[in-house]
């Protein structure tokens, strides 16, 4: 009996005490064009920007219950943000980058139905500022990023350890950069692009520099970018371009040019470009069935490997 009452007593003061620091709970919370950041981001009870319910503390989801401008935020842990199909969920900024990641250990992170806007700002902002990214995952989804003039779509930058970006069904488009993708400290980052436009930049569409970058894109349009399309100088980089169409670029549709590139072309569409394909450095293998044409020149692949 007396070890009963003990243990009902432990329960009672688990219980206090989970209920004094309520923080301690994971939370799904939410925000509401109408809403405030004094209250607790309960559905009923919506907060008002993102960076609110952030700071509520212990928050692994974010949802929207309506369209809205949220204001840029800051991420230093696993989250996933999701403003839901048919919601939008818009960040305007001018100042700073529309979504800095900071983080110092391995994290999740989920972006979802989400539209950022630099609006043409030159104070050398970013859409989405993933530096330092400890190691972990980057989830882009369904979302919008133009108008950062000087900056970067996405910056993406693992520091200690391995990096997966997996962006998909988004429109990045009118940035100074696109997708930049930069692993320090001899780090590697993984990249999956899916159904991504990539379309008018002053500069790049997607650079694979750094460290060691290794990925796919597929069933994606590069075009109207003001130097290459692709740009692949990483000090190593194994990707692969898959049904996708590298169009309109001024200088190049896909440059390699650093010795240890390595860029697999197939069934791809590489037209009207300056130059369709630029082995500067490295490697560009053609799997011998894509179309090029009416570039001012349509260059060479390093060599062509036989479908099997």
């Amino acid at each position: 009996m007396r070890k009963l009452i003990l243990l009902c007593a432990s329960l009672c003061s688990m219980v206090l005490l989970f209920s004094a620091n309520p923080a301690q709970a994971l939370q799904v919370l939410w925000v509401a064009s109408n809403g405030s950041d004094a209250n607790n981001c309960f559905v009923t009870s919506p907060c008002a920007t993102f960076q609110g319910a952030i700071n509520k503390g212990s928050v692994v989801k974010i949802n929207c219950l309506n369209s809205g401008d949220y204001g840029a935020f800051t991420i230093t842990a696993s989250i996933t943000i999701d403003c839901g199909a048919g919601n939008i969920g818009n960040v305007n900024t001018l100042s700073v980058s529309a979504i800095t990641i900071n983080t110092s250990s391995a994290a999740t992170i989920v972006l979802r139905h989400l539209a950022l806007d630099g609006l043409g700002s030159n104070s050398f902002v970013d859409g989405i500022l993933a530096a330092p990214f400890a190691s972990g995952t980057l989830v882009v989804e369904d979302c919008t990023i133009q108008g950062f003039a000087t900056g970067e779509a996405i910056v993406f930058e693992p520091s200690a350890g391995r990096g997966s970006l997996q962006v998909s069904d988004s429109r990045i488009f009118n940035n100074n950069n696109g997708i930049l993708v930069r692993p320090t400290n001899n780090q590697i980052a993984s990249v999956t692009l899916n159904r991504v436009e990539l379309t008018q930049h002053l500069a790049n569409g997607l650079i694979l520099d750094g460290a060691v970058v290794a990925g796919t894109m597929r069933d994606s349009v590069v075009g109207a970018n003001q130097v290459d399309g692709v740009l692949a100088q990483a000090n190593q980089v194994f990707f692969t371009v898959e049904q996708s169409s590298i169009v309109a670029n001024l200088t190049a549709g896909i440059q390699t040019f650093s010795a240890g590139s390595v860029v697999n072309v197939a069934a791809s569409t590489i037209g009207g470009n300056g130059t369709g394909v630029l082995p500067s450095h490295g490697s560009l293998i053609s799997f011998g069935d894509n179309h090029m044409s009416a570039n001012g020149s349509n260059g060479n692949f390093t060599s062509t490997t036989a479908l099997r």
